[in-house]
């Protein structure tokens, strides 16, 4: 039994520090011999051996090859067990390590900040609020407002309204630091209070546009949760705006422009 068993070494059972096998032998009737493996009053499998045939040397050595069956079988399945333990355990680190990164990078976040345009006779700021939302990897989709307000020529006010749709795709530089590139589609409806005429009607004070622009964004990082973006880039309107902020001062708002932004990225998601 000593001889078989040396060399099947079976790992304890879960909340044990060592292995305590016991083999027990029983008559089964019909001249056969039942080898039975236990452990802490636990039983772990039989094994049924003719027990009357062979030599006083033949029965012992069946004997000791059924107990060394069982306790390979016993060590198989604890290895495999532990295996498999240790696979899930390795599964819970992974998803807790992806639950983090998406914790600090998405896939969900807001932005919230304020923002500038300085255009063709036109200077405008204000504050957005941008919604972020992850759809493959680090690449997202981006939909925000903004209200503007400022003037024409810095002495006749303006307020624009608008709202943004867009691609956006984030590089990290590392756990501090990260870049971002960001696409986007606006609509603008702006307001002249003090203008003459817009679009060429007396006394109209409303318009609106459209634009196509671009931002590049440094994302330093504040802490898990929060970044702080330093975004600048610039646009192209889509649809001139003739405003006359008096009569016979005709200006056309339309163009390249250049945009500034300060603003905060909360992924609590």
């Amino acid at each position: 039994m000593q001889l078989e068993l040396a060399d099947v070494d079976v790992r304890p059972a879960p909340g044990q520090r060592d292995t305590a096998l016991f083999v027990r032998v029983l008559g089964e009737g019909e001249g056969q011999l039942r080898i039975e493996l236990w452990e802490r009053g636990v039983a772990y499998g039989s094994r049924i051996v003719a027990g009357t045939t062979g030599s006083a040397q033949v029965v012992p050595r069946r004997v000791a090859l059924a107990a060394a069956e069982l306790a390979r079988e016993l060590r198989d399945e604890r290895d495999d067990a532990a295996l498999e333990a240790e696979e899930q355990r390795k599964r819970a680190l992974e998803a807790a390590r992806v639950a983090r990164n998406r914790t600090r990078e998405g896939p969900r976040a807001l932005r919230s900040g304020f923002v500038g345009m300085l255009a063709t006779d036109l200077d405008l700021v204000g504050t957005e609020l941008a919604g972020e939302l992850t759809v493959h990897r680090n690449l997202r989709l981006d939909l925000g407002a903004a209200w503007l307000v400022g003037g024409v020529d810095q002495h006749h006010a303006a307020q624009g309204a608008l709202v943004q749709l867009g691609p956006a795709r984030r590089l990290s530089l590392g756990r501090a630091m990260s870049v971002e590139g960001a696409f986007g589609v606006s609509a603008y409806v702006f307001n002249f209070p003090s203008a003459h005429a817009v679009d060429g009607i007396a006394g109209q004070h409303q318009t609106w546009s459209a634009s196509f622009d671009g931002r590049l964004r440094l994302e330093p990082r504040l802490s898990r949760t929060v970044r702080l973006a330093l975004g600048f880039g610039g646009g192209i309107f889509l649809r001139e705006m003739p405003v006359e902020i008096a009569a016979g001062d005709a200006r056309r708002i339309h163009g390249f422009f250049a945009t500034g932004e300060l603003a905060l990225v909360i992924t609590p998601f």
